[in-house]
């Protein structure tokens, strides 16, 4: 078995003393047999009520719920690398800076839209009005709030939505829009059944449509549960 070099893995136990006296060894002497070993600034024993971060999500449970969210460290780069590409297009063509935040923000939103993610696409949302506003501001300095709104929250009809009209390579006039991460929408993992085995033959059914067919295995926020 071949495991490339930066695998991430989570493991749990029902205590710590178990945890750091018989698994750990038991992963540093596989992992050592194959060259590999665990490090040291990523590995963390901790309890799950004081949460972990893990590929980009942070962890907790609050009492018998287990909240998963985006993490702060994740949130905070996110936004940094947001407001460098709108410094740094301040003078580029709208259409271009739009696709390439729209690229960002939307990788980002679909990546995080299965955990509880509402409020920090709140706060992206909020700091990407922010930047823009900001940018615009520099951009049109003579210009009022009024004409700016004018120009540029009025393309789709819709006052909340950052859009301007452009030139596609055919010559045809295309209005594009920045999109807003909280549009995107919070869509839950739908879990699976307890019992639910994929060897046995009564189950095949339900597990080819969980395999084909994204509604069963997604719902809204709201209504998520057991299919």
């Amino acid at each position: 078995m071949r495991f490339p070099r930066a695998t991430h893995l989570i493991i749990t136990g029902k205590s710590r003393t178990i945890l750091e006296d018989a698994v750990r060894p038991v992963v540093e002497g596989f992992l050592a047999e194959r060259g590999l070993s665990l490090s040291p600034e990523k590995t963390l024993v901790t309890h799950i009520t004081d949460g972990f971060t893990f590929l980009g999500q942070t962890f907790r449970k609050h009492g018998r719920v287990l909240h998963i969210t985006p993490s702060e460290q994740g949130v905070l780069a996110l936004k940094q690398k947001v407001g460098t590409m709108i410094r740094e297009h301040v003078s580029a063509p709208m259409p271009l800076l739009i696709k390439e935040l729209n690229q960002v923000l939307r990788g980002w939103a679909n990546y995080h839209r299965h955990v509880v993610a509402s409020e920090a696409f709140s706060s992206i949302d909020k700091y990407v009005f922010e930047q823009v506003w900001h940018m615009l501001r520099k951009r049109h300095p003579l210009k009022s709030a009024k004409w700016l709104i004018k120009h540029y929250w009025s393309a789709t009809g819709l006052k909340d939505i950052f859009a301007v009209k452009g030139r596609t390579s055919k010559g045809t006039t295309k209005i594009y829009q920045l999109i807003r991460v909280g549009s995107i929408g919070i869509r839950r993992h739908v879990k699976i059944r307890a019992a639910a085995n994929p060897y046995m033959p009564e189950y095949a059914a339900y597990f080819l449509l969980r395999r084909h067919y994204k509604a069963s295995k997604l719902l809204p926020a709201m209504s998520a549960g057991e299919f």
